[in-house]
Parts: C-alpha cells; sequence; structure tokens
C-alpha cells in the first residue's frame, strides 16, 4: 500500500484489510515521503500483520511498487489504494477463484467510486469472462489495479513491473494490459472495493494533454504487443510513442479550449463538479464562440442537477453496501 499524504483516509484503508474475512497477509504500507501526519498513522497501527516503511523523498508510486514487488515472497499480492477500501469478503473470494483456477493469473472485481466521505455515486461492472475481457481490453482497461490480486511469479515475467513511461498515470492500466496479452485475468462480478475520488489528488489537479490520452498509448502498445510480440517501450523505442502522443495533441493545438473541455467532462464522470465547472468557464473563455463549449455548460448543468437529486434522496454509504447479498457468478 504505497501512501503519499493520506492521513485523512488511511485508517479506514487500513481498517478495511485488517477486517477481512481471510486474514493470513501481511500489509506493507511505504510511505512515500509524505509531508502531512501520514506517517504518523502508519506508527499508531498495532497490528502484528502490518509493516510500515518511511522515506524522506516522494519517489512516486512506480518506483515504489517496483522496488517493494521485489521483495515479495508469498504465493499471491496486490498493490491498493491508501485512501481505498475493500469489502469484508474481498481477499477471501478472490485468493478462493486463484486457487481453484491454476491458469488464472490476475483477479480483479468491480468496483463502485465513492467521494470523499463514502458515498457511492456510480458502480463499475466490469467482464468475468477472459474472452470478453481480451477483446474489450485495447478500448478500455477492464481492471482497477487497486482491486486486483496477482499471483507472484507474473514478477518473474515483467521485470518492469510498472512501467516508468507511465509514471504520470495508468501505469496500472499498462501492467494489466500486458498481462491479459498473455495470461488468463478476470474479475469477480461483485463490487468488492471502493475507489475514493479525492478532489485534491495530484491525478486530479495536474491534468494534461499527456494525462488524458494515455489511455491510447496502452491500446497502441497493446496492438504492437498482438500484432509482432513486442511494442515500442520493450523494444527501447520510447520516441515512438511520443511522436503518437504529438500526433494526438495537433487536435488540441487546434482547438484550446478542446484541453478544458475534455478535463471538464473527466472531473463530472468523476464527480468532482467544481474542477468540472472551472475547465467549463475557461473552455468557454478560451473559445467564446465554439459550440462544443455551449453544450458542456448545458450538459453539466443537467448532470449537476442530476447529482443533487441523486445525493438527496438515493445516496448510499459504502458501509450499507456490505449488507447486501454477494453472488460470484
Amino acid at each position: 500500500m504505497p501512501a503519499y499524504n493520506v492521513a485523512p483516509y488511511l485508517t479506514e484503508a487500513v481498517d478495511s484489510l485488517l477486517n477481512q474475512t481471510f486474514e493470513e497477509f501481511e500489509l506493507w504500507i511505504i510511505d512515500d515521503g509524505s509531508t502531512d501526519t501520514t506517517r504518523d498513522v502508519i506508527k499508531s497501527f498495532l497490528d502484528t500483520r502490518i509493516k510500515g516503511f518511511f522515506s524522506d523523498e516522494n519517489r512516486g508510486i512506480v518506483i515504489v511498487v517496483n522496488e517493494f514487488v521485489k521483495k515479495i515472497n508469498s504465493e499471491f499480492f496486490t498493490v491498493t489504494g491508501a485512501d481505498d477500501i475493500s469489502h469484508p469478503k474481498r481477499l477471501q473470494l478472490q485468493i478462493e477463484l486463484l486457487r481453484n483456477d491454476q491458469e488464472l493469473m490476475m483477479c480483479g472485481t468491480s468496483y463502485a467510486a465513492v467521494t470523499e466521505k463514502g458515498f457511492m455515486f456510480r458502480e463499475l461492472r466490469l467482464p468475468t469472462d477472459y474472452i470478453e475481457v481480451y477483446k474489450k481490453m485495447p478500448l478500455q482497461c477492464q481492471f482497477l489495479g487497486g482491486t486486483t490480486i496477482m499471483r507472484s511469479s507474473l514478477i518473474d515475467d515483467f521485470p518492469e513491473f510498472y512501467r516508468l513511461y507511465f509514471k504520470d498515470n495508468i501505469a496500472d492500466s499498462d501492467l494489466a494490459s500486458r498481462i491479459v496479452d498473455r495470461f488468463k485475468a478476470i474479475n469477480l462480478a461483485p463490487s468488492l472495493y471502493y475507489y475514493r475520488i479525492v478532489r485534491t489528488s495530484l491525478s486530479r489537479k495536474n491534468v494534461t494533454v499527456r494525462f488524458l490520452n494515455l489511455y491510447k498509448v496502452v491500446a497502441l502498445l497493446s496492438a504492437q504487443r498482438r500484432s509482432s510480440g513486442e511494442d515500442s517501450l520493450m523494444k527501447s523505442e520510447p520516441e515512438k510513442v511520443d511522436k503518437f502522443l504529438v500526433e494526438i495533441s495537433k487536435e488540441y493545438m487546434d482547438d484550446p479550449s478542446f484541453v478544458f473541455r475534455h478535463t471538464a467532462f473527466t472531473h463530472l464522470y468523476w464527480k468532482v463538479l467544481d474542477g468540472a465547472w472551472r475547465n467549463a468557464f475557461n473552455a468557454l473563455q478560451t473559445n467564446p464562440f465554439h459550440g462544443k463549449n455551449y453544450f458542456l455548460f448545458v450538459y453539466l448543468a443537467v448532470k449537476s442537477g442530476y447529482y443533487f437529486f441523486s445525493d438527496r434522496f438515493f445516496r448510499m454509504h459504502y458501509t450499507e453496501h456490505f449488507s447486501k447479498p454477494l453472488s460470484v457468478s
């Protein structure tokens, strides 16, 4: 569990693991140079299954994960979010599936997106059939990294576990794509993970053209691997990937308001409404004569109204979701 400035959420995330029905695990919490009280929170845990590791500098999740996966000696492992929550039966159900299917190398789950206070606002159902996963993977990642449990043997198959090219975003999606292209990987049907959307996280603030389009790079690299067995990064040719991103960025240069519009829709999807409205205004100021910028305002108003209505009458806290019956089929 890499942790950086997550003091307000860390105890909740850790407790959700300590209270699992599957109890035979170690939890490594790696403080990545936090400047808040994250380190103090880690030191406050008394459960003997927890090991804390501390760095005086912020190195980023890619470097941290790549360092610590090399130290794993258990049969299975997961890289989980320090501000997310796991359903009490998550580990049990995933481990059971992995033990019953020796061909299965990675198991994820469907998940729910939750607000900073833990209220669910979207459930994302992910495919449970490998053929469907393989087919859909190039179009959109079919796994949320924090939900996945993997066999430790995968570490040797991917010497650069998280690739540095994706150090700013979706390194876990790139890894999942590489795994799916070589091995069987599926999801459990029920939502067993609660993905917390923190408005002030770095990934919510530092949105660039590159950030918005890295998922297309993952798809490109997957297509290369499926065609020839290798991708540009495996052949140490990152300049070819850079060229691909430059071609994509031309559309944004032709319409400077596009990046704000795209960012607004991304924020809206994850219910970061202040970010969505801010970027909508920026889009309109940048190009007041583009019709899509006015459509964005109308769409944003409708969605904001929908969120307001659903929050008042239909919102559910993730803890209420625990009591719902589970069906893994």
